[in-house]
């Protein structure tokens, strides 16, 4: 019919029957540029899984397993800057005081400020910063320990989850503490080393608590499990001796007369002795910014009395001098993640300062953006150069085929179909070499992952170095047959301007 467009001479079973026979051809050269394309997928996946996988460890592992993504450190304004704001205040009446100033909205962290954060819509509690230094007495050793108050009746707080011997305080007024695993491992290392330092002991002994890192929790829980029901001893100045004198209204403490008879230094101090109820996990120790890292932890009253007791003198006279500055810090847990960042700014316009991770992981993941992207630069440079092999056997491929395309043309192959069956080709290369290339990236992550457990980091715990998701896997197959594509361009526009008169008479 007069008019009507032409039939097609090949359709696409056609193409793609004349696409594999031509591969199969030429064995040896597609095999070796599948090789090709293999290799820079490979070196793709492998250098863009390390980087998500360094990225998985640090922000989804690490910090979830210690919780922290639900928690918001808010800061209480110091005694300096009460002073300051004071001034600010009363003493400068030509001076604006401004409070829409972030440093000029600072306020203390005081038990009414505690309560008025627990009031916030989506928060689980509010659990202020009470730690203090103090001497410790424990199986006859004598150190200065951080102690912090732990809370009896706060659930679901990441610090006092897991006990690997014991439990939990059963009062905020109880003469009980909860023990690090960290503070045995310093006694025992302790004692050790005075043993050496006297010649009695053996030399290299560890013992069970030095080798704590490579047992697991079982058999570690069943180590401490003795210490359960111990007596640790804090010690104080006594009353009599503690008691601050008055110098221009600010109270002083006096320092004991020294004595080198034990005895009498004995009678200088009071102890104050609880008992072990809990054994709290080396990995469960890391606190949110700001928050003190304690090895003991006594009941908040208790720990309340003892910071009273053991405030330093300047912090004594920033006291006289502003009043009560409450609090350093307090950690406010959030029941939702999602509900952070709201809770964080009622937090900031109540007047206080605060820090949530949260603020930090965006920053984080832009930082690892670039690094995977620089990554996958490196990896996609490989298989760039792949692709230059692609170009090259098609263009090969060409030069011993001229006669068979220049006869698909006089029997009315068109243009169009010409460049198809070499763009099948080069996708056929490119999938080929893509699936094999991401099976060679796993293996060499499962082999490299291995090696640096096995013979580099030696935990006890399993750590992935490499994360290869499905994203990754089918966006390098995808990518592999583009750039094969890409690649095929060139040849496929040659071989369809084939003159068939040449071609023809082409030997």
């Amino acid at each position: 019919m007069a008019g009507s467009k032409p039939e097609p001479v090949m359709n696409l079973t056609d193409i793609i029957a004349l696409a594999l026979r031509n591969l199969r051809q030429a064995k040896l050269r597609t095999a070796l540029t599948v090789i090709g394309v293999v290799i820079g997928v490979a070196a793709l996946i492998t250098m863009v899984s390390f980087g998500l996988g360094l990225q998985q460890n640090i922000i989804a592992r690490t910090f979830a397993r210690f919780d922290v993504f639900t928690s918001i450190t808010v800061f209480g304004a110091s005694a300096d800057a009460l002073i300051a704001l004071n001034e600010r205040r009363t003493g400068n009446a030509d001076e604006e005081v401004r409070t829409d100033q972030p440093e000029r909205r600072q306020r203390a962290l005081n038990d009414e400020a505690v309560a008025e954060l627990s009031r916030l819509s989506g928060v689980q509690y509010v659990l202020p910063a009470l730690s203090f230094q103090c001497y410790v007495r424990f199986e006859n050793r004598t150190r200065r320990q951080i102690i912090s108050g732990a809370p009896a009746s706060v659930d679901n707080n990441p610090r006092f989850r897991k006990f690997l011997a014991g439990h939990g305080l059963s009062g905020n007024d109880t003469n009980e503490i909860i023990v690090s695993e960290e503070f045995f491992d310093f006694i025992r290392r302790s004692a050790r080393k005075d043993d050496r330092r006297i010649g009695s002991g053996p030399k290299g002994e560890t013992g069970p608590f030095l080798a704590i890192p490579k047992k697991s929790d079982e058999e570690r829980g069943a180590e401490l499990q003795p210490e359960i029901g111990k007596e640790i001893t804090l010690l104080t100045l006594r009353q009599a001796d503690a008691e601050p004198e008055s110098i221009f209204g600010i109270p002083l403490l006096s320092p004991p007369e020294q004595s080198d008879e034990p005895q009498a230094r004995e009678s200088q101090f009071e102890e104050h002795h609880f008992r072990i109820v809990g054994v709290l996990p080396k990995d469960q120790q890391l606190s949110p910014r700001m928050l003190t890292n304690a090895s003991l932890y006594v009941p908040m009253e208790q720990a309340r009395r003892f910071r009273e007791a053991n405030r330093p003198p300047m912090e004594r006279m920033g006291q006289a001098l502003a009043g009560d500055s409450g609090y350093p810090s307090a950690e406010v847990r959030v029941s939702d993640p999602t509900q952070v960042r709201a809770v964080q700014d009622e937090i900031e316009k109540l007047g206080f300062r605060s820090f949530s991770l949260n603020n930090q992981v965006d920053e984080i993941r832009r930082v690892f953006l670039i690094v995977n992207g620089g990554l996958a630069l490196i990896g996609g440079i490989a298989l760039l150069v792949a692709s230059f092999g692609i170009a090259n056997t098609m263009i090969m491929s060409i030069l011993e085929r001229t006669r068979e395309i220049g006869i698909m043309k006089a029997i009315g192959g068109s243009d169009s179909e010409i460049m198809r069956i070499f763009f099948f080709e080069a996708s056929l290369i490119g999938l080929m070499g893509g699936v094999f290339g991401v099976v060679a990236g796993w293996a060499v992550d499962r082999v490299a992952n291995y090696a640096v457990n096995r013979w580099m980091v030696r935990q006890t715990w399993y750590i992935e170095f490499f994360s290869i998701p499905w994203y990754l896997w089918s966006g390098a197959i995808l990518f592999a047959i583009a750039i094969s594509l890409i690649a095929a361009i060139y040849p496929a526009l040659r071989a369809s301007r084939v003159d068939p008169i040449r071609a023809l008479r082409h030997d």
